[in-house]
């Protein structure tokens, strides 16, 4: 009886994956921009776009154009191609843009061949363009840099299809990484692996509401690390996750109808978190997942519809520390095949749950808006973009003709560097402010320690793929790069989508970057992607959501009595940073997946008496530092900290853990791998410190309240997911 239930379970669940297989990525309806190169008129020979012709010639003549940082654009047709298109580098900033599903390029040309190689081209955008392998190509798109190295590269609106190695491969033959790539909305259909990351430094990458169809591996990583989060997975042939990955990595809010496994760890040192997971009808008799050594926090998962009555988690290796709370099936004699070497540790479930209601839930999106009518401020406002004129007359006009007309217009700033003498002001609703990209810069020349942009109390309104006050620009003396505020009662909902702001290896943070003041109850700030210092102060009664962010400090403070807002980050890298993170006067924030490298100082948290309590949650996939400051300082500080399902790296050997103060805090280090290090404790008594689940380094102040303090933590963790969720929506 028992076998026939499984196997009605597997066949319903496969038949509502295959019912909802039509889900598509979106079609695009893009006004053209001014500087974007035209595939079927601005380049000769032009591109048809029928299918039958040959359009290699024409997209590639776009291409070596586009190095220059105009967009290449790949109007609604179906482009064959003969031979693999190259965007050669070192070239930044660039954008290859099509109209999503009504763009197709399909592969006509010798077998096992690759149809897009990007050789060291960063800050790069791959927007709304369909990839069909054809049962004949190899590889899909091809990110193999000699040139230099690339970072912050976006995938998104793409679909992958018919590839017989990958549909996305990173690090083949490499001379130099590929790193901070995100894939966002994408779909993978019929390829060998779909997205895999092969080489040492190919690290943050973060696949965000993707979803993979019948490949044989969902994603390969090798020698990487990656966040995946809202992905879906059906019928891989292999396995959903294939991971040897060199730092920590995550997998959150995924789901997984009718796949042979879901997670084969290989490696051994990297920290792996499974949140929210859901999975139903895997086909390997020996469990949805296998696990090899590595630390690993696993909450909120689910596994239904086995094939078999073997227990979905499978621990290989007895020096596996696993941590486990609230999943299904709840007891562990029940959930895992447990070596008598293994330790196990179960948090309590906490006062929240997951997000993810069942394995057949999807995130791929088939509508996406983008920018209606077009402002431009050099084609209809006399702006030079050429550094030397003052443009801020015909900026702020596109800026306030936008807001004018709304119903999602964009005031667009080509690619250009632009003089900007007084602040930019964005008010009102419902549109975009909005340029080229990376190349595309706005220069402070007006009168010190004023804000270059001031966003204040603007609804439903975006600032989009621009530099502003980015230290390439070279140097200005302006005060916060953008500052975001809003009057009493009048709440703020602003994205910002690619704002690359000063921070990045720069050392002044209290005076350049983003920064959000006194923004009141009701607002939402939304950060797809940003670059640079960020700054918040005074505003703990807002939501915030950063999705991915690089570079710089965060700084955290006020004196706000109100504090039921919320801080989150996703996917957050910081190098060269001192501090990577401030957090003052016992604020609270949560962050998912933070990266630390070759930074001064890491963590630093300061209160004072009088101030509530603070809760911090921090998971970081790998720490880092080449200075002998404190890893974590802890001045007066009153609550409490997690840190956990960290790498410890190499430098420095002995990590400081410090504190002075009289206000009791409780410290919980849990998960980590501890490489080649040792902490150096020099806590003074008003912390109490629990060392939970860690390798190579013994338990320490394990009890009831500190696991059930481990279990407020996760609360954090979940909050953040149902922010990331409604968000995504």
């Amino acid at each position: 009886m028992r076998s026939l239930l499984v196997l009605l379970v597997a066949v319903l669940s496969l038949a509502a994956g295959k019912s909802a297989a039509q889900a598509e990525i979106p079609s695009l309806a893009w006004e053209k921009r001014s500087d974007w190169i035209d595939v079927k008129s601005d380049v000769a020979p032009v591109a048809v776009g029928d299918g039958i012709a040959d359009d290699t010639n024409a997209i590639q003549a776009a291409l070596d154009r586009g190095r220059d940082a105009r967009g290449v654009y790949l109007p609604p047709g179906t482009y064959r191609i003969t031979r693999t298109l190259v965007l050669q580098g070192p070239a930044v900033g660039c954008l290859v843009v099509g109209h999503g599903r009504g763009t197709r390029l399909v592969w006509d040309g010798e077998a096992g061949g690759r149809m897009f190689w990007s050789n060291g081209v960063a800050y790069s955008r791959y927007i709304g363009l369909s990839w069909d392998g054809r049962g004949k190509a190899a590889v899909g798109f091809d990110h193999a840099a000699e040139q230099r190295f690339e970072t912050e590269v976006r995938h998104e609106h793409e679909a992958f299809r018919n590839f017989t190695g990958f549909g996305i491969r990173v690090g083949n033959k490499q001379k130099v990484a590929s790193a901070e790539i995100l894939y966002r909305n994408c779909l993978f259909e019929n390829c060998g692996t779909a997205l895999a990351f092969l080489d040492f430094n190919d690290y943050d990458n973060s696949v965000d509401g993707c979803e993979f169809r019948n490949c044989g591996t969902g994603v390969l990583d090798n020698k990487g690390n990656f966040y995946a989060r809202n992905c879906h997975f059906e019928g891989s042939r292999e396995a959903d996750f294939v991971m040897g990955s060199e730092h920590g990595s995550s997998i959150r809010r995924c789901t997984s109808v009718g796949s042979r496994r879901f997670v084969e760890e290989r490696g051994t040192i990297a920290p792996l978190t499974l949140q929210d997971c859901h999975v139903a009808g895997w086909t390997d008799p020996e469990g949805a997942v296998l696990l090899n050594g590595s630390p690993v926090l696993m909450f909120d998962c689910s596994f239904t519809g086995a094939s078999s009555d073997r227990r979905p988690v499978r621990l290989a290796n007895p020096s596996q520390k696993l941590l486990i709370s609230n999943n299904r099936p709840l007891r562990i004699e029940d959930l895992a095949q447990v070596p008598n070497e293994a330790r196990v540790y179960v948090i309590p479930p906490g006062n929240r749950g997951g997000s993810i209601a069942s394995a057949e839930e999807r995130f791929l999106r088939d509508t996406a808006a983008v920018p209606g009518k077009v402002f431009d401020a050099v084609r209809d406002f006399g702006a030079k973009g050429n550094g030397d004129s003052d443009d801020t007359a015909a900026i702020q006009s596109a800026i306030d003709a936008a807001r004018s007309h709304g119903k999602g217009a964009i005031a667009y700033l080509p690619t250009g560097r632009y003089r900007v003498s007084r602040t930019l002001s964005v008010t009102g609703r419902d549109y975009t402010f909005g340029g080229s990209g990376f190349r595309c810069g706005l220069v402070w020349r007006g009168e010190p320690g004023l804000p270059m942009v001031e966003v204040s109390g603007a609804q439903d309104v975006t600032l989009a793929d621009m530099a502003i006050g980015n230290h390439d620009l070279g140097t200005m003396n302006h005060g916060s790069d953008v500052k975001v505020t809003s009057p009493p009662g009048s709440p703020c909902r602003l994205v910002l989508d690619e704002i690359s702001a000063y921070g990045m290896y720069q050392k002044d943070p209290d005076r350049h970057g983003i920064h959000f003041e006194k923004l009141s109850h009701g607002s939402v700030i939304h950060a797809i992607h940003v670059q640079g210092n960020l700054r918040f102060t005074d505003s703990a009664r807002a939501a915030f959501l950063f999705r991915t962010s690089y570079e710089g400090t965060i700084t955290v403070e006020g004196t706000d009595a109100d504090r039921d807002g919320l801080l989150g980050f996703l996917t957050r890298l910081a190098t060269q940073s001192k501090p990577t993170l401030h957090v003052r006067d016992n604020h609270s924030l949560v962050m998912s997946d933070f990266y630390n490298e070759q930074s001064d100082e890491h963590l630093v948290f300061e209160g004072a008496a009088g101030q509530p309590e603070g809760a911090v949650t921090i998971q970081g996939p790998k720490m880092h530092m080449f200075s002998q400051q404190p890893v974590i300082t802890i001045n007066d500080f009153a609550g409490r900290i997690y840190y956990g399902q960290s790498q410890f790296y190499i430098d420095p050997k002995e990590p400081r853990l410090v504190s002075s103060g009289s206000r009791a805090v409780r410290l919980i280090l849990a998960g980590h791998f501890w490489y080649n290090t040792k902490p150096r404790i020099e806590l003074g008594p008003e912390v109490t410190l629990t060392m939970l689940g860690n390798r190579d380094v013994p338990d320490s102040g394990v009890d009831n309240e500190s696991l059930r303090a481990a279990a407020s933590a996760l609360d954090d963790l979940r909050r953040l997911g149902d922010l990331d969720r409604q968000l995504s929506k």
